[in-house]
């Protein structure tokens, strides 16, 4: 999608090819008000605003980043849920977090993670971003507790991604 393409772009210091990404989601968002899905139009901004955040990030505009990362979450917490927005590959506020995290605030990164928990609970890497956060903010008890709420979650997992393998260390080493 337009929007994964923008962030990765972004997140590689790929600047031109994020903001063609950005255009084109302003275009889709542009047609989906005029054929009169506000619903639709919402989503596709909300994905604006994240896409904008990482490239202001990226460029080194931490405060701007945080700016647009803040509004898509609080745009989005603030939206009507539907059935088929549940399953959502990047909730806001989980990138919220993931930026707080890139900036090197892992307390605000920890609080973040857990309102994505709350919102949308059982999500392997919400879980996994609020061990490390808590790790990286010193709270030992809390790790814990996220790194074993992951080795719940993926007790019958047989892949091999980072993220696991760094859980089951975690959990391996004490």
């Amino acid at each position: 999608t337009h929007f994964a393409r923008a962030i990765g772009a972004a997140r590689i210091g790929d600047f031109a090819a994020a903001s063609a990404d950005i255009d084109k989601m302003k275009d889709l968002r542009t047609a989906l008000e005029k054929s009169k899905q506000p619903y639709w139009a919402e989503q596709v901004e909300l994905q604006i605003l994240a896409a904008q955040a990482w490239v202001a990030q990226g460029q080194g505009n931490k405060d701007e980043a945080l700016k647009f990362m803040r509004a898509a979450a609080d745009v989005e917490d603030a939206s009507e849920k539907t059935v088929a927005m549940e399953n959502r590959l990047y909730p806001m506020r989980e990138l919220l977090a993931d930026l707080l995290m890139e900036q090197g605030q892992p307390a605000l990164a920890l609080t973040e993670y857990e309102a994505a928990l709350k919102s949308a609970p059982v999500r392997l890497r919400a879980f996994f971003g609020a061990a490390k956060a808590a790790e990286a903010a010193g709270d030992k008890h809390k790790a814990a507790a996220y790194y074993r709420s992951l080795a719940r979650l993926t007790r019958n997992a047989d892949g091999d991604r980072a993220d696991l393998r760094d859980a089951r260390q975690h959990m391996a080493s004490k």
